[in-house]
C-alpha cells in the first residue's frame, strides 16, 4: 500500500469508527510502526487535516483536508522562505540574521542545524553564494517571477494536463494541477455548477478540491465514492452518480446533487460534510429528461419538494434595497420585476419558503410580502421575535 492510499485509509477507519482506532492500532492494521503512522498524520496536518485524542490516544478526525495529493515538503517550504527573504534583502543575511527571522513567528522554531542544512543544499545547487559571511542569490540562476494573465494561466493548466502522463514525478504534478485549478478556476461554460442568485463563494482548498472533483466526475458521467459524515456521527461510505453542484450564497455552502446508486433517488449532500472524494471506473448513464438548471429553477437554495407556490412581493425604495434586488435576481429565469412609483413589485413561483424568507430578514423594512399569507407569517414571526428581544411589545402585528 502506497503512502497516500494509507493516508486515504486512515481518514475512512478514524471517520468511520471515531474514538475508535489509536496510533498503535492503526500502525498494526497498515503493518507499518508507529513512527510511519505519525509521521502521515504530520503530513496529513499540513493538508488541512486535524486528529483529537481522548485520555486513551484514541482518535476522532475533526476537520477534514485536502486527501489525495502529496503535500509540499517542509524542507522544500524552508528552502522557499529563505530564498524569498534573501530575494527581499538584496546585500545578503547571515546565518544568524536568517535564524533570527524565521523564529521571530508564533510557529514551531526552526533549529540553526536545520538551517543550515536547507542553506548548504541551496549553495550546492547554485541557487545561493556566499559574500564574506553573507548568503545571497545567485541571480544568474534565478528566473524573474513569472506573471500570468488569466488565458496564460489556463493554457498552463491544460499544459499540465498533456505533461502529467509523462512526468517522472506524477505525485508533484497532481499536487501543482490540483492546486493551479483551485487558483484559477474553471470555464463557467463548461461546469456542472449553478450559483444561486450569484455572489461569489469565498475559497476554500478542501471545498474547492471536492466540487472539481465532483464537477469532473458529473461532466464524464464517472460514479465516486464518498465518506459522508453529519456532525459527531460515524462517517457513511456513498456510492453516488454526480449530476452536478449548487452553491447557496446565503449560507455560503457549496451542495452535491447526485443519485444514489441503490435506491437511484436523487439527493442533495452538503459538500462540508464530505471528508473524501474518490472516483471510480465505473461510469453511469444519464437520466433521462435531468438537466440541473431545470431541477433547481423553482428552488430558492437548496430545497425542493416539487411544489412551487406563488409569491408577490413589495420593495421600496428603501436604502439600496432596489439595486440589490436587481442584482441578485437578474439570473433568475422565473422571476418577474415590475417597477412602479413605488419601487419593484416581484412575481415567482418559489420552492423553499423557509429560504426565502431569511434573504427577505437582510431587507428590513425595505420590502413587503403580499402573498402568500404562509410566507407573511413566517416573516412577521421573525420580525415579532426580533422586537422582543429588544424589548418591544409585539401585540398588534398581523
Amino acid at each position: 500500500m502506497d503512502k497516500l492510499t494509507r493516508q486515504r485509509e486512515i481518514v475512512k477507519n478514524v471517520a468511520t469508527e471515531p474514538w475508535v482506532h489509536s496510533l498503535q492500532s492503526l500502525a498494526k492494521k497498515f503493518g507499518v510502526n508507529q513512527i510511519t503512522l505519525q509521521r502521515d498524520l504530520e503530513e496529513m496536518k499540513d493538508n488541512g487535516f486535524g486528529f483529537k485524542k481522548d485520555g486513551t490516544e484514541r482518535l476522532y478526525l475533526h476537520l477534514s483536508g485536502w486527501n489525495g495529493v502529496a503535500p509540499v515538503k517542509a524542507a522544500t517550504l524552508r528552502q522557499m522562505e529563505i530564498l524569498r527573504m534573501l530575494t527581499a534583502t538584496p546585500q545578503g543575511l547571515t546565518i544568524t540574521e536568517i535564524y533570527k527571522r524565521f523564529n521571530r513567528r508564533d510557529e514551531e522554531e526552526v533549529s540553526s542545524k536545520t538551517l543550515e542544512r536547507a542553506i548548504k543544499d541551496l549553495v550546492k545547487k547554485n541557487i545561493l553564494k556566499h559574500k564574506g559571511e553573507e548568503y545571497v542569490i545567485c541571480s544568474e540562476q534565478m528566473l524573474p517571477p513569472l506573471q500570468l494573465a488569466e488565458r496564460e494561466k489556463t493554457l498552463l493548466l491544460e499544459a499540465l494536463n498533456v505533461a502529467r502522463a509523462l512526468a517522472p514525478f506524477p505525485d508533484e504534478m497532481k499536487t501543482l494541477e490540483a492546486k493551479l485549478k483551485v487558483w484559477i478556476g474553471q470555464n463557467a461554460h463548461s461546469r456542472e455548477t449553478i450559483f444561486v442568485h450569484g455572489r461569489t463563494p469565498t475559497q476554500d482548498v478542501h471545498r474547492s478540491q471536492c466540487c472539481f472533483q465532483l464537477e469532473e466526475a458529473a461532466q464524464n458521467k464517472n460514479q465516486v465514492s464518498i465518506l459522508y459524515r453529519k456532525e459527531e456521527e460515524p462517517a457513511r461510505q456513498l456510492r453516488l452518480n454526480p449530476l452536478g453542484i449548487v452553491y447557496y450564497w446565503v449560507l455560503d455552502n457549496w451542495y452535491l446533487i447526485a443519485q444514489d446508486e441503490r435506491d437511484k433517488k436523487i439527493k442533495t449532500y452538503l459538500v462540508n460534510r464530505i471528508l473524501d472524494v474518490a472516483r471510480l471506473p465505473e461510469s453511469f448513464a444519464p437520466i433521462e429528461g435531468f438537466d440541473l438548471k431545470t431541477w433547481y429553477q423553482y428552488a430558492w437554495g437548496v430545497y425542493r419538494d416539487q411544489n412551487p407556490i406563488p409569491v408577490v412581493i413589495k420593495f421600496h425604495n428603501y436604502y439600496s434595497t432596489l439595486n440589490r434586488v436587481r442584482v441578485e435576481l437578474a439570473k433568475r429565469k422565473t422571476c418577474t420585476l415590475v417597477e412602479d412609483g413605488e419601487g419593484l413589485l416581484m412575481e415567482d413561483q418559489v420552492e423553499g419558503l423557509d429560504e426565502l424568507a431569511v434573504w427577505l430578514r437582510g431587507f428590513g423594512a425595505g420590502t413587503e410580502v403580499l402573498k402568500p399569507p404562509l410566507l407573511r407569517k413566517k416573516v412577521t414571526e421573525e420580525f415579532s421575535r426580533l422586537l422582543q428581544m429588544y424589548g418591544g411589545d409585539s401585540h398588534g402585528l398581523d
